[in-house]
């Protein structure tokens, strides 16, 4: 049976030699690949206001909440009611826009994570200030901080080693053994993410794949083009065309094996909504693709609110709940939501205080995760206090990061198959946190164990 291992990597010159990489040679030991399991990145592009997703609902701490966010707080009476173990307190609420993540949680098939950000090590209010521990490069900024939440590497300008999902892509190589589709798939065209050293992503779109024009349509016309790119062509324009076909004949394949699927539900049709639809026929494809493991790439853009905060991400929280109660729901129909994770991601949090009608640029965000696996009903990571000059707060309502997107991210990978062996290489900064080796779910959100 196919087991996990990094030796696709390669060599350290692959990486930055800034990063000390622990790279394997050959296969590593590791639990064999079975059944079939999938992750799903919805990237909230802009920077999502997340503390007007998960808000306290105890007075004292309400009373706080309302007080830094003033004129975009939400009154306590329109949240959604949830509660958690492990926090100071334990009455939380949802944005009112969000009823069906509040029945999963309610289900325990979702949870949060909370005060969560890109770090390169721990670093405390002081350190911050006195500016004595690294920081992320380009800290508050969109390319930067969405680079960096999608290579977890956030000491280096630019994409760096590459994605961590490319990264768990090259470290599960075996996976799929058969299959000509990458186990990186984008609803949302090329990206950092699930971009490895040596793959990238197969992209396609609720519109379906591009094939060759005439291709698959014409016995005799596919027969002669089959012959003519069998040959072994040393002409570089030769070869790339060559390569083209390739990728047009597995997208026609892709077609065939997706096409034919009859879904239960009727999705949105919304730009979520339609994603979402594509992502479970090529789930309910998966034996006609022979793929075991797959991570999804959703971008939705739209975060950055500046202005008219509460109107915008209103619309777009019912978009996103609507559609998820759709995936849900044919998740059921399909008997995969137990083999299924769908997680949020960000390009940063967002301040605080107020600028009169929105928010701007800040640092740690609060994020959910849905499946069957996951142990939920709970908020992980330490929710922060809200108030104006907390223990967190680095200015105007900027709050430092109390769990860092290695621990976020070792969760999903641990889940998805990645052995405990391999957490350092796919995600650098890990060993700066926790002990990869000893606890692979450092927040305990995806922990089998933990049920």
């Amino acid at each position: 049976m196919a087991q996990a291992n990094c030796a696709a990597v390669g060599s350290a010159s692959l990486f930055s030699s800034l990063l000390s990489l622990r790279l394997t040679a050959g296969a590593v030991s590791g639990e064999p690949l079975t059944g079939y399991k999938s992750l799903i990145c919805v990237f909230l592009s802009g920077g999502n206001d997340s503390f007007n997703m998960l808000m306290p609902r105890q007075q004292a701490a309400y009373d706080e909440y309302a007080t830094v966010r003033s004129t975009v707080a939400h009154p306590l009476a329109n949240l959604l009611p949830i509660t958690s173990t492990g926090q100071s307190y334990s009455e939380f609420g949802l944005h009112p826009d969000l009823p069906f993540l509040k029945t999963l949680y309610d289900q325990n098939n979702a949870a949060f994570v909370s005060n969560v950000g890109t770090m390169i090590e721990p670093v405390s209010l002081r350190q911050y200030k006195a500016r004595s521990k690294p920081l992320p490069v380009g800290l508050f900024s969109h390319p930067n901080q969405q680079m960096h939440w999608q290579t977890f590497v956030p000491q280096v300008r630019g994409a760096g080693p590459k994605g961590w999902a490319g990264r768990v892509q090259e470290c599960m190589s075996q996976a799929n053994a058969t299959s000509s589709i990458s186990m990186n798939i984008s609803l949302s065209g090329n990206n950092v993410l699930q971009t490895g050293p040596t793959s990238v992503p197969y992209i396609t779109d609720p519109g379906g794949a591009v094939q060759l024009t005439e291709y698959g349509i014409d016995p005799t016309s596919q027969l002669a083009i089959d012959n003519i790119f069998s040959q072994q062509y040393k002409n570089l324009y030769q070869s790339t065309f060559a390569e083209a076909h390739q990728k047009a004949t597995t997208a026609m394949a892709f077609k065939n094996a997706v096409t034919p699927i009859a879904l239960t539900e009727t999705f949105p049709n919304t730009q979520t909504g339609r994603r979402l639809k594509t992502i479970a026929k090529v789930m309910a494809a998966r034996g006609t693709l022979s793929m075991d493991r797959q991570i999804f790439f959703i971008n939705r853009g739209g975060w950055d609110h500046h202005t008219y905060l509460q109107v915008q991400q209103s619309n777009l929280f019912t978009e996103l709940n609507d559609a998820i109660q759709a995936f849900w729901t044919e998740l059921g129909h399909l008997g995969l939501q137990d083999d299924v994770v769908l997680f949020t991601a960000s390009d940063f949090g967002r301040k605080l205080t107020s600028n009169g009608h929105g928010s701007d640029h800040a640092w740690a965000g609060n994020h959910f995760v849905i499946g069957g696996g996951v142990n939920g009903g709970k908020i992980y990571g330490q929710y922060p206090i809200l108030a104006t000059g907390g223990p967190f707060d680095i200015g105007r309502g900027q709050l430092l990061p109390t769990t860092s997107v290695d621990s976020y991210g070792a969760e999903l990978a641990s889940w998805f198959g990645v052995p405990s062996s391999e957490l350092s290489t796919v995600f650098p900064n890990a060993e700066n946190f926790f002990n990869p080796y000893s606890t692979p779910y450092p927040l305990g959100m995806l922990d089998p164990l933990g049920i």
